[in-house]
């Protein structure tokens, strides 16, 4: 118990790193790439997620989604992609090769798609290499653009979405 602890603590040392190193590219170059995380307790529409990419005129294999699951649950996983916390190491390590690819993936446009803070899922908005991030938590100071929307009411999203990104001319 006291470990686990100790393991959150030097995660969070570790997020608080990155966000205070990062350097936000202020280019006003087009999204081709976007990443979605999405807690799997919170979010279910897969179709939505996919159908975004249209929505941000990205081909459709450039979108890719990861969600976080909790294997203690017994639900049915509909994500292809997923990690569970156990997939975490030490001072901002991941252990599965699935982690290190989309952490190093180079993502025009990361959508933190949760509204609870959970350590797994900052982390990885956290260290998640994109030019420009967007989510819909409101508390942390991961994303670059905060959208205060409830995550189940995807059409004001996807307008809100699609409008500040024109106004930031990324689409």
């Amino acid at each position: 118990m006291i470990l686990k602890g100790l393991k959150e603590k030097s995660n969070k040392n570790y997020i608080d790193k990155c966000v205070k190193n990062r350097v936000v590219d202020s280019n006003t170059n087009k999204i081709n790439t976007v990443g979605v995380i999405v807690d799997q307790s919170e979010f279910k529409d897969l179709n939505w997620l996919q159908s975004l990419s249209t929505t941000l005129n990205v081909n459709p294999t450039n979108l890719k989604i990861i969600a976080l699951v909790n294997p203690k649950q017994k639900e049915v996983n509909i994500y292809d992609v997923t990690y569970t916390k156990k997939d975490l190491g030490w001072k901002g390590t991941v252990k599965t090769d699935i982690l290190k690819t989309f952490t190093n993936t180079d993502f025009d446009l990361l959508i933190s798609f949760y509204k609870t803070s959970k350590l797994p899922l900052v982390f990885l908005s956290a260290i998640t290499k994109a030019k420009f991030k967007v989510g819909v938590l409101a508390e942390e100071q991961v994303n670059d653009l905060i959208l205060d929307i409830d995550i189940n009411n995807t059409t004001i999203f996807e307008t809100e979405l699609v409008k500040y990104l024109n106004i930031l001319n990324k689409l």
